[in-house]
């Protein structure tokens, strides 16, 4: 009786365990606001984003700042889940290359966003972009 007792506690302890939110790092070459704006380089130009604030909350007001090469324009901005559907958010970047942006929570604990940038340069040449982040980081 001892034994089933144990067992049946022992079982109970790791479904709850189950249940518990996963807690993960987050992974490399997400953006990291807080240090700073997020860069790549695209055809030989720089690109770079930068969010305020710098954690990424969900259900907040978000700004957005983009600086791209000037003779570049902006065709497309899309924000949407990188691993799941939670919509998709067109952004539009102003002249000084501000946007604004609120996103929706998710369940998971662990939610990255992609920004989806296309852009074409002054000789018709289209270009393609994005950025990742961790939500409420």
């Amino acid at each position: 009786m001892k034994f089933k007792r144990m067992t049946g506690f022992t079982l109970f302890a790791l479904l709850l365990a189950g249940c518990g939110e996963e807690v993960r790092e987050a992974e490399p070459g997400l953006c990291q606001f807080e240090q700073g704006a997020c860069v790549q380089l695209q055809a030989g130009e720089s690109l770079s984003l930068s969010m305020t604030p710098v954690n990424a909350p969900s259900e907040q007001p978000l700004t957005l700042k983009l600086a791209k090469p000037a003779n570049w324009q902006v065709t497309s901005a899309m924000v949407e889940g990188r691993d799941m559907f939670m919509g998709r958010l067109p952004v539009s970047f102003d002249e000084q290359g501000q946007g604004t942006l609120m996103y929706g929570s998710c369940a998971s604990g662990y939610m990255v966003w992609r920004l989806n940038l296309v852009m074409t340069d002054e000789a018709g040449v289209e270009h393609h972009a994005s950025f990742d982040w961790l939500a409420d980081h």
